[in-house]
């Protein structure tokens, strides 16, 4: 009891010196113990100055600032507060001015010291010495030396404390794999076991190599029923030489198993019908690990998806009386509902937050699901103008309430670009596009674009409100002055074709996926420059033909399920739309416009997306009209329907059809990827369509003849093709070549396209 209260005095002493001690003004501070660091260096670096008043507090972290640099081992306080000086007094870790390197022979000594942590220069550090004898020699076994040994001497003056530090490498033999031997092979071919490694003879030995080697092996029987396979320790042995090293690899197949019953416990929110659903295996397939893993990953979605993100899958396998059966039982802990906190919208820089709260499909007190986290994502992603936004759920003080946050990064919103290229059908393109996505923070669209070639030119204005009012529903203004060089019959460049005109469309969004659309158009068209003999004749029978004002009405639904709407990987687009022209709308033309559009995109390996496109059209004149016109009929071939054919000339009635039928084929797969965004994409296609004057007409046949009839076949093509994604939009460069070509006509053509073929 005495001692303890010897030392309550002590340390009230100690705290009163202290205390004492602060407050005076500071005269003078001295570093102390440095040789090779300049006092001014340290004296730049700390807080406590010359002028200033002393406080014990702000010396002490003061120290540890010191001690931060990592040029000495140790540093301590005095204070003479009668002379008003503090002191730190430092224990200087050596300084290296060089390091040798001995024994190399396979590598420089350059190389070596590059390699190594420790550095001339430097301060000396007992950690970066053996961090560098490590590099080193991991950079000798890497090429083979497996029994190099290193060692290191540093030495130290001790008047100037400069340190030498000397690297002695002794390289011995370059030892390569002799072979690798896996004994206990039963159930399949040695050789294809073997295959399987990646150990080679003659290769260098890497450690790392053959666990992933034994891991690889272990997979492959897990995943063909040996659940109970394992793999001992491999053993290393060495000829006499020791220029070879053997490896022996023992493994234990165990028996092979098929699956018995399938069942769950714990299972409340989700009936044990549905998640069977997500079983990859069934009774009596063999046992796969990897289909488990994939089944365990599916129920969780499911359960996540409906805000039980806390809970927990196991699989439990129970062996059966009958040999070589297992029953599995997927033990579920549902836990409790997690539901939305404060969701939190980080990284904005020009656009306004309300901008990306609208597109998130969750609110604070809904329950968290992950879809809905996801799909959020999506939809952010889908503005166009944003080149990150990383979902982060956030744990709270209340387990069942999780906090989210959208980290954003924002991409370019606006730019002008420009474009040319070459095609086989419109010849010499180019473009200029002056682009923004992103007005006043809102995801307003403006696009003013002007193309331009040997067979067209194009000056459009679009403006977008995604938002209208407020509302979810989006308003587009389009005012747009085309002309464009046709072919008629076996005429090219028979007539122009000129459009002036404007829409304006609403869409308003009745669900997540589906939307309406209602349009009105109003433009005039007029056929001019003719030089195709036969077209003369009809605009001369009836002048009408080649002047034409159209006002139509568009109604449209729309369902939509893509995950990106500018480059999808998976989920669907369905259309249909009808537009009417003229009657009660005004105008001099009168139709009747039928049009169902489907495109599934479908995930497979490695980011490959295969895509299907289904395009149907019926068009009809009505009332005043005793025909559609020219210019509002079908046409097929070019670049967005049928690859490997002219446009208008080649497939189909040379007049345009009435009825339209056209499908596409499409597999991408990425070729340059930078931030997770495929910049560059290859792509394989075929493409199946035909176009005919009446529904009576269609003919669901392949090929071509020289008869009458020839306009009323199928026709079809292949090619290839590479995908650029610029920042504005899309550029597709397609190859493609006809499989039903009359003679005379070119078998393939070449299409630079700016935007994507659906």
């Amino acid at each position: 009891m005495k001692k303890l209260a010897v030392v309550i005095i002590s340390l009230f002493f100690v705290s009163s010196l202290f205390a004492a001690n602060d407050g005076f003004k500071i005269k003078t501070v001295i570093i102390e113990g440095v040789k090779n660091v300049k006092p001014k260096a340290v004296l730049s670096e700390i807080h406590t100055k010359k002028g200033k008043r002393y406080s014990e507090s702000v010396a002490r972290e003061d120290i540890r600032k010191i001690l931060s640099l990592g040029n000495f081992e140790n540093a301590e306080l005095y204070v003479d507060q009668e002379k008003r000086i503090v002191k730190f007094i430092v224990s200087e870790k050596p300084y290296i001015k060089k390091v040798i390197v001995k024994g190399n022979k396979q590598f420089s000594a350059g190389k070596l010291k590059g390699e190594a942590t420790i550095k001339e220069k430097g301060f000396f550090d007992i950690v970066e010495l053996e961090e560098s004898k490590r590099k080193i020699l991991t950079l000798y076994r890497d090429k083979g030396y497996a029994d190099c040994q290193i060692e290191a001497y540093p030495t130290t003056d001790v008047d100037t404390n400069v340190m030498t530090v000397t690297f002695l490498i002794t390289e011995n033999n370059k030892i390569l794999i002799g072979d690798l031997i896996i004994e206990g092979c039963k159930s399949f071919k040695y050789k294809k076991i073997k295959k399987l490694a990646k150990t080679k003879r003659k290769k260098v030995f890497k450690e790392e190599t053959l666990k992933n080697d034994i891991s690889a092996i272990t997979k492959f029987y897990k995943n063909r029923g040996f659940m109970d396979f394992s793999a001992e320790e491999p053993k290393i042995t060495y000829n006499e030489e020791r220029t070879k090293m053997f490896i022996t690899l023992k493994i234990d197949e165990g028996p092979k198993y098929k699956i018995g019953d399938i069942s769950f416990q714990g299972n409340y929110v989700i009936t044990e019908k549905e998640l069977a659903k997500h079983c990859e295996m069934k009774k009596n397939d063999v046992f796969n690990q990897e289909k488990i893993a994939l089944t365990l990953n599916k129920i969780y979605e499911d359960y996540s998806n409906k805000g039980y993100l806390q809970s927990y899958i196991m699989p439990d396998f129970k062996k059966t009386d009958n040999d070589g059966v297992v029953d599995v039982v997927y033990n579920i802990q549902e836990n409790n509902k997690v539901y939305v906190g404060d969701i939190f919208i980080d990284g904005l820089v020009s656009t306004r937050e309300g901008t990306i709260r609208r597109e998130i499909l969750l609110k604070s007190g809904d329950v968290l699901s992950s879809g809905k986290v996801r799909r959020s994502m999506e939809k952010i992603y889908n503005l166009g103008f944003i080149d990150g936004a990383e979902p982060n759920i956030l744990p709270t003080n209340t387990p069942d309430i999780m906090n989210l946050a959208f980290n954003i990064t924002e991409g370019k919103p606006g730019m002008i670009t420009a474009g040319a290229g070459y095609s086989s059908i419109d010849q010499f393109v180019g473009s200029i596009q002056l682009q923004h996505m992103n007005l006043f923070g809102r995801a307003q669209r403006l696009n003013l674009l002007w193309e331009f070639g040997a067979r067209r030119q194009n000056y459009q204005i679009d403006w977008t409100e995604p938002w209208f009012l407020n509302k979810a529903m989006s308003l587009g203004l389009t005012v747009y002055n085309m002309e464009r060089l046709r072919d008629y019959h076996y005429t090219t460049d028979a007539y122009k074709e000129g459009r002036t005109g404007g829409s304006v469309k609403i869409s308003p969004r009745i669900s997540e996926n589906t939307s309406l659309v209602f349009g009105y158009t109003y433009e005039n068209v007029s056929i001019f420059d003719i030089t195709d003999e036969d077209l003369k004749r009809q605009i001369l029978n009836d002048p009408d033909l080649a002047r034409d004002k159209t006002s139509s009405v568009l109604t449209q639904v729309i369902y939509d399920s893509r995950d990106y709407i500018f480059d999808a990987t998976k989920g669907s687009r369905y259309s249909y739309g009808i537009t009417v022209a003229g009657g009660p709308f005004g105008g001099n033309v009168h139709y009747l416009r039928n049009s169902a559009r489907a495109t599934w995109f479908f995930p497979t390996f490695w980011k490959f997306v295969f895509s299907v496109n289904v395009n149907l059209g019926y068009i009809e004149s009505y009332g005043d009209s005793s025909d559609v016109p020219l210019y509002e009929k079908y046409y097929i071939g070019g670049a967005d329907t049928v690859r490997g054919y002219k446009y208008r000339t080649e497939i189909g009635p040379y007049e345009g059809g009435k009825v339209l039928s056209v499908a596409n084929f499409e597999y991408k797969f990425p070729i340059v990827q930078e931030n997770k965004k495929t910049i560059l994409q290859g792509a394989f296609f075929y493409d199946i369509g035909g176009t005919w004057k009446t529904p009576k007409d269609i003919n669901m046949k392949f090929g071509t003849d020289n008869s009458d009839n020839n306009e009323y076949y199928l026709k079809s093509g292949v090619g290839f093709g590479i995908r650029f994604a610029t920042p504005v939009f899309p550029l597709r460069l397609d190859w493609g070549y006809g499989l039903n070509h009359k003679p005379g006509e070119d078998l393939q053509q070449f299409y630079f396209t700016i935007g994507n073929a659906f």
